[in-house]
């Protein structure tokens, strides 16, 4: 377990259908971290950074495990519908939105139907876009392990990789298998992008910070200069020394990134 200096709660909203598993922790202006690709891993070093200046929600998507799936949520688009429910349902708007990997795809999809509902907008590592030089790294049919260590920039320095993924580990089946099977549900056919995500991303007029691992070897960082050009006005930060995962591997400096980022009015 992580050791957390804020406090959290542990939470099951009615949402569509389904019961939303979401930790709630911190003070101040909300924000909705989505997780990405790996699924939901409880409260993070990245999340506890966060929440000293905000009110975190870090909710498990629908499919992955803890949190059920309605019959009708099979898309990305259906995921981004979903959670804008949510807000809705709990008032939370304007909120800041934290997207991570396919939960930086959701976060984008969310932009482009409601922006009213977001006030700030950060895209890590996100999936969504097709690269035009480069190519997304195919996780389905690569071992997990494999893909896991891959992830990262240096796991053998990575205190987040030791603790969640260090131990005895399980190919198949367990807790995560579920997530796997959501993502391949979701992003397999087309591979990781939609084609209509970035002609749409040219309305989105939000405050928008698009963060990525300078040595990702999942989604290239040509995806994250192509975000950068479809939504007007964004910017794009690099981690150095960092992979696709920085909520892990760097999770001071990014939660560092998006709470000044977030703090601008």
């Amino acid at each position: 377990m992580t050791t957390s200096t804020v406090q959290f709660t542990e939470e099951r909203v009615k949402i569509a259908g389904t019961e939303l598993y979401v930790l709630k922790g911190g003070n101040g202006p909300p924000v909705l971290v989505l997780h990405g690709v790996e699924g939901f891993e409880g409260w993070l070093p990245f999340h506890d950074a966060l929440a000293e200046q905000a009110t975190v929600y870090a909710p498990a998507h629908p499919g992955y495990g803890q949190t059920p799936c309605p019959e009708w949520v099979e898309t990305i688009a259906h995921q981004a519908v979903f959670y804008h429910w949510f807000l809705q349902e709990q008032a939370l708007t304007p909120v800041n939105v934290v997207g991570i990997g396919i939960g930086g795809w959701i976060a984008a999809q969310m932009a482009v139907m409601c922006p009213q509902y977001i006030r700030h907008l950060v895209l890590v590592d996100a999936a969504g876009i097709r690269p035009q030089y480069t190519e997304v790294f195919d996780i389905f049919i690569t071992p997990w392990r494999q893909m896991i260590e891959r992830c990262f920039y240096d796991a053998t320095h990575s205190p987040e990789y030791q603790r969640l993924f260090g131990g005895e580990f399980q190919e198949f089946g367990g807790p995560r298998e579920a997530g796997r099977t959501m993502s391949i549900r979701m992003c397999f056919r087309p591979y990781m992008y939609d084609r209509s995500l970035p002609g749409m991303l040219e309305k989105v007029r939000l405050p928008t910070l698009i963060v990525w691992g300078a040595q990702d070897q999942i989604i290239p960082v040509e995806c994250g200069q192509l975000y950068q050009r479809a939504i007007p006005g964004a910017t794009l930060q690099l981690i150095e020394q960092c992979g696709h995962w920085p909520q892990f591997e760097r999770p001071q400096e990014l939660a560092r990134l998006v709470t000044e980022f977030n703090a601008r009015s």
